[in-house]
């Protein structure tokens, strides 16, 4: 949707581009829905230029929110380099590459998102056509994890370049809740904390069935009232008095106190590459229990719990067969995911044959 960040990873990958890139280095046109920053249509960003498109940015209108950017990025602004984060416009790329062979598109392909249950056949077929056209149009491609490169790899025969999101952004300095602030809404006792849209691939039913089987004190955050899958759950478990069912929190200072107050983060995620919320859990706990997949191995460096399925997850709380990531290795992968390095990363493969002055 646009900077700062309002809805999801790639909204804060913009936004903190523009906050660890001078515009002295290079400086970044990054395309915002008009509507969404209705309130504040200033140009500005960190010293970056925002420009507004009045179409909305997700949905089917997000395939020509994107050309519109992309069409605006290379005769408009006229930049040598440009980002694709996700691949909804990249049907129109075909048509650029042979308007201006000169522009450089790099492509972050994001998690294969034809593999989400939500989707229809048709939209799914649709959504593999964009992929193909990512991968076979864009000079450079992005995925952000190891494993998600090795299989775009072995699909499209394009090697990636593995760039994962940052975490770090969301570690608050220390400071005392206010007086006036509400309370913490969570079960008595100790609780783990899960933060997620409320989708299948997700893994929500399975979380919410372990922990209430397990009598596992849970605050699970996320968009509950978006979806009849999420309805249906939270009817179904709401009223447990293990569980928490929160609607999402946008203020970070809120979601800071939920977060330290947690003894551990479940991260029910099987679908994608590098997902921002299991990163962003690496900055506050040691305590993470993740579904076995390729791609939450791979972020985690196989480090932390993993479980198959509800009764592992149960058995894993009600024996507290937590396995806590040690000092040494959570500091490595802490490392990993500093948006300073991530920043670079970006800078350097735009930079690449372009001069280090380029636009972005």
């Amino acid at each position: 949707m646009g900077v700062p960040g309002r809805y999801g990873g790639f909204e804060t990958l913009a936004e903190q581009l523009c906050r660890h890139i001078e515009p002295g280095r290079m400086t970044f046109a990054v395309y915002c829905e008009r509507k969404v920053y209705s309130e504040d249509l200033s140009e500005d960003f960190c010293g970056h230029r925002r420009v507004f498109i009045p179409l909305r940015a997700n949905g089917p209108m997000s395939m020509l929110y994107d050309a519109a950017a992309l069409l605006h990025a290379r005769f408009v602004e006229r930049s040598p380099v440009v980002f694709l984060f996700g691949y909804s416009g990249s049907w129109i790329l075909p048509l650029l590459r042979l308007l201006s062979p000169s522009t450089c598109y790099i492509t972050n392909v994001d998690g294969m998102e034809w593999r989400r249950d939500k989707f229809s056949a048709s939209s799914k077929l649709l959504l593999k056509g964009l992929e193909y056209f990512a991968a076979v149009f864009s000079q450079k491609i992005i995925a952000d994890n190891s494993a998600l490169a090795e299989i775009f790899e072995a699909r499209y025969r394009r090697k990636a370049a593995v760039i994962a999101y940052g975490g770090d952004h969301t570690v608050l300095p220390e400071a005392p809740v206010p007086a006036d602030a509400a309370p913490l809404d969570a079960p008595q006792g100790v609780y783990y904390l899960a933060v997620a849209r409320i989708e299948p691939e997700n893994n929500t039913e399975m979380i919410l069935e372990a922990c209430d089987k397990a009598g596992a004190g849970l605050v699970f955050i996320g968009n509950w009232n978006g979806s009849d899958y999420g309805r249906r759950l939270r009817e179904r478990f709401g009223a447990s008095t293990h569980l928490r069912l929160l609607d999402p929190i946008y203020d970070q200072r809120v979601l800071e106190r939920y977060r330290r107050g947690a003894i551990g983060y479940i991260h029910g995620h099987s679908v994608g590459g590098t997902n921002p919320s299991l990163v962003e859990a690496l900055f506050h706990t040691d305590r993470l229990l993740s579904f076995d997949c390729a791609f939450n191995r791979a972020t985690l460096s196989n480090a932390g719990s993993y479980f198959a399925d509800a009764g592992q997850l149960a058995g894993a709380l009600a024996g507290e067969a937590v396995v806590s990531i040690d000092a040494q290795a959570l500091a490595a992968l802490r490392d990993t995911y500093r948006w300073g390095i991530i920043a670079d990363r970006y800078f350097q493969l735009a930079s690449e044959g372009l001069g280090a002055d380029s636009q972005a």
